[in-house]
C-alpha cells in the first residue's frame, strides 16, 4: 500500500513538473515572438541622437545634458524604433538603397533609414555597415484606407519624430519634473476660494461631502487628469523677485515627504504666472489656460448626480410618478435613444420630459450638477407647503424648484439639493410643462 502511494506521489510530482515546463517554455516561445528579429528592444533603448540632439534616458526620463525632453514625444520615437524588425539582409552599395537618407543614433551604433522596397511593404535600414529590409510593426501615427502605404506611413512617423531640434523638445508637463510627486494628500489653496484637502490613500475630501452626497471614485485618477494639463511655456531660473502676488499653492505630501507649488504673479500689470518650488529653488513660466487645478472647487471632486449611482438601476421600462397640486400623472419610461413616455390619462410633451429627465438622469451636458448644497429643515417646509412638480423615481421623491436663473432638482430622500445653471426661460419644469 505504501509503494503504491510512493509511486503515486511520484507520477502527480512528474505530471505537475511536465506541465509546468510545458507552460513556461510555450509562454516564453510566445513573448518571443513578438521581439524576435526586432534590431532593438524597446527596454534596451538608452540612447537616441540625430542633429543637435544627443538625448539619454535615466531613471525612466529622457535628458540632454540638464535640460528634461518630453515624455511623450521620446515614448512615441522609442516605441518606432523598437518596431522596427528585419526581414533579411541584402548586400550591395549603400547609395542604391538610400536616396534621402535620414541618419541617426542608437546606443551609439549609427543607423539610417532608407527608400521603401519595390512592393512599398518594407524599406532599407542600415545599423553600422550592415543593410536590411525591415517592416515596422504596430500601429501608425495616421490612419490609412491603403494598405500598401501602410509600411510608407509608419516610415514617415519616425522620419518626422528625428526632424525636433533640441529648442523643440523641452518637456512641457509640470509634473513630469517630479516622477516621485508625493501623492498621498494635496492640499489646495487659492485667493478667494475656500482650501480643502485630498486624501487619496482613503479617497476623501475635507471637507467631507454633505449628506447623500458621495466623493467620486478613483479620486486619484480624476485628479492625476487635471495635473497633466499644467503647462509650462519655459524652465526658468529661481528668483525671490519672481513672487509679487500669491494666487494660490499646492501642498503634495506622503509620509516621508512634501513638495510645495507656489503660484505668483511677478507683475501687478501683466498676465504672467509663475509656478515656483521655494525649497528646490525651482521656476516655470506657465501657459495660463492649463492652471485649473489651483482655482477647481472641492466640489469638483463629489458625484453630483440627483440620483446617488448606488441608488440608480439599469431599466428598460420604469414606472414614475408626477404630482403637483391635484394633478397626479402615472407616467412609465421606455429606455430608448431619445427616451420614450407612456401615460393613460394625459398627452406628453416628449421635448420637454427628456429634458427633465437629462436632469433627473445627469445626461448628456447635466451629467453633474454644478453645485450640491445641505436641504434644510426649513426648505423641507417651504417646499412641501409651496405649488411644485414632484417626482416618485427609483425609490427616489424629487422636487423641481424653480429660480429665475438656476433649477434645483432637490432629493427629499436623501436631503440635498441639486443646483443647475439655466437660460433657457420657457422651461419651467411644471407639470404643465411636460403633461397636459
Amino acid at each position: 500500500m505504501k509503494k503504491n502511494l510512493y509511486l503515486l506521489g511520484i507520477l502527480v510530482a512528474l505530471l505537475i513538473g511536465t506541465y509546468v515546463f510545458q507552460e513556461v517554455r510555450v509562454s516564453k516561445i510566445f513573448e518571443e515572438s513578438f521581439t524576435k528579429d526586432h534590431l532593438v528592444a524597446f527596454e534596451d533603448i538608452k540612447s537616441v541622437s540625430w542633429g543637435d540632439v544627443v538625448a539619454i534616458k535615466k531613471d525612466g526620463q529622457w535628458w540632454s545634458g540638464d535640460k528634461l525632453l518630453s515624455a511623450n514625444i521620446f515614448k512615441q520615437i522609442e516605441k518606432r524604433i523598437g518596431q522596427i524588425k528585419r526581414i533579411k539582409k541584402v548586400e550591395g552599395a549603400k547609395e542604391n538603397y538610400f536616396s534621402n537618407p535620414v541618419t541617426f543614433k542608437v546606443n551609439s551604433e549609427t543607423w539610417l533609414l532608407g527608400d521603401l522596397t519595390l512592393d512599398r511593404q518594407g524599406f532599407y535600414v542600415a545599423r553600422n555597415d550592415e543593410i536590411m529590409i525591415c517592416v515596422s510593426e504596430g500601429v501608425g501615427q495616421e490612419i490609412t484606407d491603403e494598405p500598401d502605404k501602410v509600411s510608407e506611413v509608419k516610415l514617415e512617423d519616425l522620419k518626422k519624430a528625428l526632424l525636433f531640434k533640441l529648442s523643440e523638445l523641452g518637456e512641457t508637463q509640470l509634473f513630469r519634473f517630479y516622477p516621485k510627486l508625493p501623492l498621498g494628500t494635496v492640499t489646495v489653496e487659492s485667493d478667494g476660494r475656500p482650501s480643502y484637502e485630498l486624501d487619496f490613500v482613503n479617497n476623501q475630501t475635507l471637507p467631507p461631502p454633505i449628506q447623500g452626497i458621495r466623493v467620486h471614485n478613483n479620486l486619484l485618477d480624476k485628479f492625476t487628469s487635471l495635473l497633466t494639463q499644467i503647462t509650462i511655456k519655459a524652465k526658468i531660473p529661481f528668483s525671490e523677485t519672481l513672487k509679487v502676488r500669491k494666487l494660490g499653492q499646492m501642498v503634495f505630501r506622503s509620509e516621508s515627504k512634501t513638495v510645495t507649488w507656489e503660484l505668483w504673479l511677478s507683475d501687478l500689470k501683466s498676465a504672467d504666472s509663475y509656478i515656483i518650488d521655494s525649497e528646490n529653488k525651482m521656476a516655470w513660466k506657465m501657459v495660463g489656460g492649463t492652471l485649473k487645478t489651483f482655482f477647481i472647487h472641492y466640489q469638483d471632486f463629489w458625484d453630483k448626480k440627483v440620483i446617488p449611482q448606488s441608488e440608480f438601476k439599469n431599466f428598460s421600462r420604469l414606472k414614475t410618478i408626477f404630482t403637483q397640486g391635484e394633478k397626479t400623472a402615472l407616467v412609465e419610461v421606455i429606455n430608448r435613444e431619445p427616451l420614450v413616455f407612456e401615460t393613460t390619462k394625459y398627452k406628453i410633451d416628449s421635448e420637454k420630459m427628456n429634458i427633465l429627465f437629462q436632469y433627473v438622469f445627469n445626461l448628456s451636458e447635466k451629467s453633474q450638477a454644478d453645485r450640491v448644497s445641505q436641504l434644510s429643515k426649513s426648505e423641507r417646509k417651504e417646499l412641501l407647503s409651496g405649488n411644485h412638480l414632484r417626482l416618485e423615481v427609483m425609490g427616489q421623491d424629487i422636487f423641481f424648484w424653480r429660480k429665475q436663473d438656476e433649477l434645483i432638482l432637490v432629493n427629499f430622500t436623501q436631503g440635498f439639493k441639486a443646483h443647475f445653471m439655466v437660460t433657457q426661460q420657457s422651461f419651467r419644469a411644471t407639470f404643465e410643462d411636460v403633461i397636459k
